[in-house]
């Protein structure tokens, strides 16, 4: 399914935004497939307390377990769709050396954001059970809006949909190192606040709501 999308995509985008398929498609696929474990992290997350709600009633285990469960089912299927970056770069000879090693920084900090957002929906959620649906239409929307399979040209750069788009410095923060083997240190520089703002605040929400959870499930 994702292949399928990503050479859909890749293909088609290059004569719609008159690019070679040689630059877009790496670009779409890497995109992509961080794309898909972000918004699966995110919607799924939303739905932690909810699904295990019977698990919660009746044992003492800390709620961020829900949370953590869904990043790493999340994790396990990024690894399978993984061969279709591998695959794609193969094809078109792309390998920028070591360099490409910074998208391991870039994916820890990505999880790591993951983690509070997760954590803060599953919360939200758990109280206003409408809020799933809402998420996953921002989440939709969001991916149109984000360039995950556009490429920004310089007029857009100062965009706030480009400029501060966290979800678009969070896919840049894997993307560029395995496309140009370069440190993404805007990315990075931009998420790590992100990350310490957001735990911050839901660590904080956290302590206030964790013990009514249980009677909002």
């Amino acid at each position: 399914m994702t292949m399928s999308l990503v050479l859909g995509l890749g293909i088609n985008y290059s004569t719609l935004f008159h690019q070679s398929v040689e630059k877009l498609l790496p670009y779409v696929a890497i995109g992509l497939v961080t794309w898909g474990f972000m918004a699966g992290s995110i919607s799924e997350g939303a739905d932690a307390f909810v699904n295990g709600a019977a698990m919660i009633k009746q044992t003492s285990l800390p709620l961020p377990m829900f949370t953590l469960r869904v990043l790493i089912r999340n994790g396990i299927n990024l690894g399978h769709q993984v061969v279709i970056i591998i695959a794609v770069l193969a094809w078109f000879r792309i390998f920028p050396g070591v360099g490409m090693l910074w998208a391991l920084p870039g994916f820890a900090i990505l999880a790591i954001n993951l983690g509070w957002i997760g954590l803060l929906l599953a919360m939200i959620c758990s109280r206003f059970r409408d809020m799933p649906q809402i998420v996953s239409a921002v989440l939709q929307l969001l991916f149109f809006l984000s360039p995950i399979f556009w490429i920004p040209t310089p007029a857009l750069m100062n965009s706030p949909f480009v400029a501060d788009n966290p979800f678009y410095f969070a896919v840049e923060s894997v993307r560029e190192p395995l496309l140009q083997g370069q440190a993404p240190i805007t990315a990075l520089t931009y998420l790590v606040v992100v990350a310490a703002g957001g735990w911050a605040a839901t660590i904080l929400i956290y302590n206030q709501t964790r013990r009514r959870v249980v009677h909002y499930l």
